[in-house]
């Protein structure tokens, strides 16, 4: 099951309208979109106090934030630079711990259609 937030729908607000199409059709608007709550945004602020990702990328620290307060198994993204790096991430999960939650994997698409692939698919 694939879910979104208001965060990325407030995002995409300006995308071009093929995009913003392609999202309404993948997620159901009313049962697909995590809603951001003051939890989740306060464990952003925890990953901004931590040095994680700096004031300036704050929506990634919440994009991660509402992955980790919902449980959702992987947070999905191309983001490279800010979300999907191993130093990154394990700055995240550390913040998780000291909060009490637990770690969130973070990955780019390609993890994800491979994950199932045989070797000789490859």
């Amino acid at each position: 099951m694939f879910l979104s937030s208001g965060l990325v729908a407030q995002e995409i607000s300006d995308a071009p309208p093929e995009v913003r199409q392609t999202f309404e059709e993948t997620f159901d608007l009313a049962k697909d979109l995590l809603l951001i709550t003051g939890e989740m945004e306060d464990l952003a602020m925890e990953y901004l106090k931590a040095g994680v990702v700096s004031t300036k990328f704050e929506d990634d620290a919440l994009h991660v934030a509402i992955c980790t307060v919902h449980r959702v198994d992987y947070l999905v993204s191309w983001n490279f630079k800010h979300l999907v790096n191993v130093r990154r991430s394990a700055g995240f999960n550390a913040v998780n711990l000291l909060q009490g939650f637990p770690p969130v994997s973070i990955v780019n698409p390609k993890e994800l259609i491979y994950a199932n692939s045989d070797d000789q698919d490859l």
